[in-house]
């Protein structure tokens, strides 16, 4: 099984070095390949930490926002089965074979329950919503992967949603009654939006705007709330 590994780059620098390093061990093991599709508004070397790795192939994506430029680099990967991951999250150790058994076990589509990399009581309870399929379960931060005859089926990623799209995509996946897997090998989340905001904060926010979502809101207004309520670091 060839695994494409899509990871969607705007201004990851900081995180590129130690994410490709652990990528590109993996693919000394596994038949993996490595895509990242940079955003045309990066401004820092993300471009360049990139090109440091031979076996990462990276494209300047078209149009800027996550959901366009994930569909950008599928529409340059070669192996049969996708895995989009954010640059800030690092896989589980495992995670070929997981994905390769879930696969082959009749499910065609799939993510990954998640820690953070930094525990806190708070932070573990957040985390054990990610095990189970529940409402909140299956965003971006889940390393959500699909065979590509069910992505292509799917159409991709919706490029109306500036944020959300991860949460619409699965939205689809259990309309269409695709069978999935969440795969229990814990994928090691960020903490950086607890930096400068509580744990309260934080899930109070994603509340107010998964419930905006579920309520039809235009995409853009999602992003302009969560924009205006969460304080991130530059």
């Amino acid at each position: 099984m060839l695994l494409s590994i899509i990871i969607p780059v705007y201004n990851e620098q900081a995180n590129l070095t130690k994410g490709l390093s652990f990528l590109c061990e993996q693919a000394n093991k596994y038949t993996i390949e490595i895509i990242v599709s940079n955003s045309p508004e990066t401004s820092d070397n993300s471009l360049q930490i990139c090109k440091n790795y031979a076996k990462v192939s990276v494209f300047n994506a078209p149009k800027k926002g996550r959901a366009a430029q994930m569909n950008f680099g599928a529409s340059k990967a070669t192996g049969s089965v996708l895995l989009f991951l954010h640059a800030d999250v690092q896989l589980p150790l495992d995670f070929y074979e997981q994905v390769k058994n879930a696969i082959n076990n009749g499910n065609n589509a799939g993510f990954f329950a998640y820690k953070f990399d930094r525990e806190t009581p708070f932070l573990k309870f957040s985390s054990n919503f990610t095990k189970r399929n529940g409402l909140f379960a299956g965003g971006g931060d889940q390393c959500q992967f699909f065979t590509k005859h069910t992505f292509k089926a799917l159409n991709g990623f919706n490029e109306d949603f500036c944020i959300m799209e991860d949460f619409e995509m699965i939205d689809r996946v259990r309309k269409q009654k695709i069978p999935f897997k969440i795969i229990q090998s814990k994928a090691t989340v960020s903490a950086r939006k607890y930096q400068d905001n509580s744990w309260l904060k934080v899930n109070i926010i994603n509340g107010i705007v998964f419930l905006k979502y579920k309520l039809g809101a235009h995409p853009i207004k999602l992003r302009k709330t969560y924009r205006a309520l969460l304080r991130e670091s530059e």
